[in-house]
């Protein structure tokens, strides 16, 4: 807000001056303004102009010493010469999903025989995800960032990052605090620049959360890589005797051939973007928590996946594995995989398509293999920042025939089925259709 000029406070002033001109009461008796109930003294108007100018001068002040405000592609505050800076931003994302399964029975008393039909169709509106984000710099070295989601129901407000770190000189970045995991790259890019509407099955089966602990990282021209330690996946907002492991360690590399890292914060590529491929590769491994009367188990979990860019087409491809052992009991190794590209037709419109499969351990008893198939497109308004999404997935298995995906279908794992249009079904061909509009400031 700009500062107000002298003209303005004077003009402000003889309108209060004004208020202490004589008037005529109803019997056309002559009486000062003060002479009013509640009336504003002469003395208090002096003090409200004076106050009005000192203000005044303040603002100007500091406008003319430097301080910045603005947008250069994030909202900021920042001091004259960029020792601290503050950015703020946020998403909106508003989605339509019906999803169609084929009419089937279930237990609706719990009593062991299917005795309701449940309906085929489910429909509706949601607002999948609410952001905001606050982050930036203070001393030049030290950055940090806090980020919160408003919950799809209900609408609570939950965080999701903070975190706080430290730049050194040799390009090493030391970083304290909850973020995401780096170890899935379908996770770690944020799904404001996802290609479909949301994360495949594969990633919402075996995705790592967010945790708390400790990180480093390391960026050279063609080579990079993440080392923590932590609390475990998916120990956000966790509190000491809650947290799922004793103790976990985290690391991911990755080299590229040609391009610019930055291109591959997005798995778009609009036209005339320069050649890039990303090899990437990540492990975990975590101690479970060894609680009295809690379901314990070691979990280390792997990846891999490969990225290329083009000149306005894209591809990505990962492979997943996951190894738990618990306690008692067998050892699993399941694992996951996905593909997807996508290519620009012209400079606004980008069809995709999609395929992944979740292939659960042999020695589960839900041991089927889930594979779906999405395709779809973006027209994109304004970038990122403004685009609709408009995608169909088919699941061409039944969920409850795979332990893995069930779990997700009935919102018992990390990423809830309904999020991504999954529901809980019987037999296999179900649809899900999804349209989102996205908006960034």
């Amino acid at each position: 807000m700009n500062a107000p000029n002298r003209l303005t406070v004077i003009a402000l002033a003889a309108g209060a001056a004004a208020g202490m001109a004589p008037v005529c009461a109803a019997d056309g008796t002559a009486r000062s303004g003060t002479d009013w109930p509640g009336a504003t003294s002469a003395d208090e108007v002096r003090a409200l102009v004076a106050e009005m100018l000192s203000d005044a001068e303040t603002r100007s002040s500091l406008l003319q010493s430097g301080a910045g405000a603005g947008h250069d592609g994030k909202f900021f505050l920042a001091s004259p010469d960029g020792t601290f800076r503050l950015n703020v931003s946020g998403q909106v994302q508003f989605r339509y999903t019906a999803n169609f399964r084929d009419d089937e029975l279930f237990d609706s008393d719990d009593d062991g025989v299917a005795d309701t039909e449940r309906d085929d169709f489910e429909g509706g509106f949601q607002t999948t995800r609410m952001a905001l984000r606050f982050d930036g710099h203070i001393y030049e070295k030290f950055i940090y960032g806090i980020q919160g989601v408003f919950d799809r129901s209900g609408g609570r407000f939950t965080l999701e990052d903070a975190f706080a770190g430290y730049t050194f000189d040799n390009g090493l970045i030391l970083i304290a605090g909850q973020y995401r995991e780096p170890i899935l790259w379908e996770e770690v890019i944020n799904d404001t620049h996802a290609l479909a509407v949301d994360q495949s099955v594969v990633n919402a089966v075996f995705n790592q959360g967010r945790s708390q602990g400790v990180w480093l990282h390391y960026q050279a021209d063609d080579w990079r890589m993440w080392v923590g330690v932590n609390d475990g996946i998916r120990s956000a907002n966790t509190d000491l005797g809650a947290d799922p492991a004793d103790i976990g360690a985290t690391t991911r590399w990755e080299m590229k051939f040609g391009g610019d890292w930055a291109q591959f914060n997005s798995f778009s590529s609009p036209p005339d973007s320069e050649m890039a491929v990303k090899l990437g590769g990540g492990a975990h491994y975590e101690i479970g928590a060894h609680r009295p009367g809690v379901a314990d188990f070691d979990l280390f979990a792997y990846t891999g996946d490969v990225m290329v860019q083009g000149d306005g087409w894209n591809v990505f491809a990962m492979g997943v594995g996951l190894y738990m052992d618990p306690d008692t009991g067998p050892s699993f190794n399941d694992y996951g995989f996905m593909v997807q590209g996508g290519f620009f037709v012209d400079e606004q419109l980008e069809p995709f398509v999609r395929y992944d499969v979740v292939v659960p351990d042999s020695d589960r008893a839900g041991d089927d293999s889930f594979n779906t198939v999405t395709f779809g497109a973006n027209y994109y308004l304004h970038g990122h920042a403004a685009k609709l999404t408009v995608d169909v997935q088919w699941f061409l298995d039944d969920t409850v025939n795979n332990d893995l995906v069930s779990g997700v279908a009935t919102g018992a794992s990390g990423s809830t089925g309904n999020r991504i249009g999954l529901l809980p079904s019987g037999e296999e061909d179900q649809v899900a259709l999804r349209l989102q509009f996205q908006l960034l400031f």
